[in-house]
């Protein structure tokens, strides 16, 4: 009996681990309004990290005009000549300036048509 009940405790143990390993990259659908929640003006959403898979894979970015693109994400975090960028993570540690960001950057044309995207992490 006391075999059968240690053999037991070690496949929940197996099926523990692989439910939090399968948890820590969970994937959302892209929803606008979960996009742009914020609990904090200093922090993205926390849906964020959750919905860059679906939204960079099954959603046609490329080719909006900018006005297409923040009608579609909302408003964008950062702009600059030629780039619009989304924030996606932030981590400030234990100071007030981040010690890592995460950031979704879009590429527009002179004629503000969406050429490209990419990924940016960064970390101090």
């Amino acid at each position: 009996m006391i075999s059968f009940a240690k053999t037991l405790f070690k496949v929940l143990q197996v099926i523990i681990i692989l439910i939090f390993i399968s948890s820590c990259n969970q994937n959302i659908d892209f929803e606008k309004t979960k996009w742009n929640g914020q609990s904090d003006p200093a922090y993205p959403s926390i849906y964020r990290p959750l919905m860059l898979k679906d939204l960079t894979t099954n959603h046609k970015l490329l080719g909006l005009n900018c006005a297409q693109l923040v009608k579609y994400l909302g408003n964008p975090d950062h702009e600059e000549a030629n780039l619009i960028s989304y924030r996606i993570a932030v981590d400030y540690g234990n100071d007030i300036d981040p010690v890592y960001s995460k950031d979704l950057t879009f590429f527009y044309s002179k004629d503000s048509v969406i050429t490209s995207f990419k990924i940016e992490e960064w970390k101090n």
